[in-house]
């Protein structure tokens, strides 16, 4: 069993996806992705200038990210890291991400997503882990909470709520 530094070290993949989002009509202020969190480990998202990427800061209270410069990136914490891990290290949880479109041009952006290999057990280093911060979290393989993700009984679930419905030490 893996400790320290070892249990943090995972085999994975990077996809790279290119995404277009197009210009709504004259006028309209319209979704070009709803609201949701990201699955993958995490991503690195470059944008174009054309903004319409937008964060949850706090319950339904959104901020877009605008006028970045175009050398910028965006790193985007995923559900598997979201529990335990990240609140040891009092550190922000997988966050609600949506895009708006307005105006009169397609958007651009390409992302790069860390995802574990197939067989890949997500758990928390026992480092991490005392008695002002317990397990909320079991051990789960990435392959199936990723699938459970996409799942019919996953879209009865808000999507920032399905890791825990999926490995949760205490279901909702």
């Amino acid at each position: 069993m893996p400790t320290g530094e070892e249990s943090l070290k995972i085999s994975y993949k990077t996809l790279v996806r290119m995404m277009k989002y197009m210009a709504p009509q004259p006028g309209v202020y319209k979704s070009g992705l709803r609201s949701h969190t990201d699955k993958p480990v995490s991503a690195l998202i470059c944008e174009d200038q054309i903004s319409g990427l937008e964060v949850e800061v706090n319950d339904s209270q959104w901020i877009e990210l605008s006028n970045l410069s175009p050398s910028s990136f965006i790193f985007v914490v995923g559900d598997p890291l979201k529990g335990e891990f990240w609140k040891a290290l009092s550190l922000a949880s997988s966050p609600n991400l949506k895009v708006m479109m307005s105006g009169d041009k397609d958007r651009y952006s390409i992302a790069a997503f860390v995802i574990p290999n197939e067989g890949v057990i997500i758990k928390t280093p026992k480092e991490c882990m005392d008695d002002q911060h317990p397990w909320l979290f079991k051990d789960f393989d990435f392959m199936d909470s990723f699938c459970f993700a996409f799942s019919d009984p996953a879209k009865l679930v808000d999507s920032g709520e399905q890791l825990q419905a999926f490995a949760s030490l205490h279901p909702l």
